[in-house]
């Protein structure tokens, strides 16, 4: 899904601003540790059930932020966020909990969590997994265009465009598939390209930028 997440190599946004965290603190202020702590635990508990909770399930989470909020709000403020939907999605909770004052003790445990979640699927997919990879190191490959996922992994700037295979790493479970529940090994390369292919600003530019692409994210060119 192409969401305000996806803003790689556009123009239009200003400078990026940031600074030197001279004091070396992880956090700064205490909310932000206690809102790492609350998702660090929830990730913990739900790992290795997929039907439940994903990592790139709780990424596609955060594509679905509001666009003002997503492009404003702390950093820790949208994991809470994030938390949040992922919590009230899978029954764990319901929103009018988290209106102030009404919280209670009737939530129901974890593991009686609903494996039902929108738009995701109950199945675990291991076996139309494909080890032989279909392009080889050093061949000229082209990012697909149209990504039809719900979430995906490969940044709109390079779609189109046409790349070299620098390395294969086996196969990897398709980020695609994991936001919906399923886990389903797919070959992962690094793609390399030439930073001139890729903006018209940068044609004198000897750069190159690498992607790690799926297999079906990629074309032969």
């Amino acid at each position: 899904m192409d969401t305000v997440h996806d803003i790689g190599g556009r123009q239009g946004f200003g400078p990026v601003r940031w600074q030197n965290d001279h004091d070396e603190e992880t956090f700064h202020e205490e909310w932000q540790a206690r809102a790492w702590a609350m998702c660090m635990c929830m990730f913990a508990a739900w790992r290795g059930n997929p039907e439940v909770w994903t990592l790139d399930w709780f990424r596609h989470v955060r594509e679905r932020i509001d666009p003002i909020d997503y492009l404003t709000r702390n950093y820790y403020d949208q994991w809470v966020q994030s938390l949040a939907a992922t919590l009230i999605d899978n029954g764990t909770i319901r929103l009018e909990e988290l209106l102030p004052g009404s919280a209670t003790c009737e939530t129901p445990a974890m593991a009686d969590v609903s494996t039902q979640k929108s738009g995701r699927t109950a199945e675990k997919s291991l076996t139309d997994r494909n080890d032989e990879p279909a392009f080889s190191v050093g061949q000229k490959v082209r990012n697909k265009m149209s990504i039809a996922a719900f979430h995906t992994r490969l940044p709109a700037y390079v779609r189109g465009r046409v790349g070299v295979i620098e390395d294969h790493h086996g196969s990897q479970p398709l980020a695609d598939a994991s936001a919906r529940g399923v886990i389903k090994p797919e070959p992962l390369y690094t793609v390399a390209f030439e930073a001139a292919d890729l903006w018209p600003e940068a044609q004198a530019s000897q750069d190159r930028v690498f992607v790690d692409a799926w297999e079906s994210y990629l074309e032969p060119a």
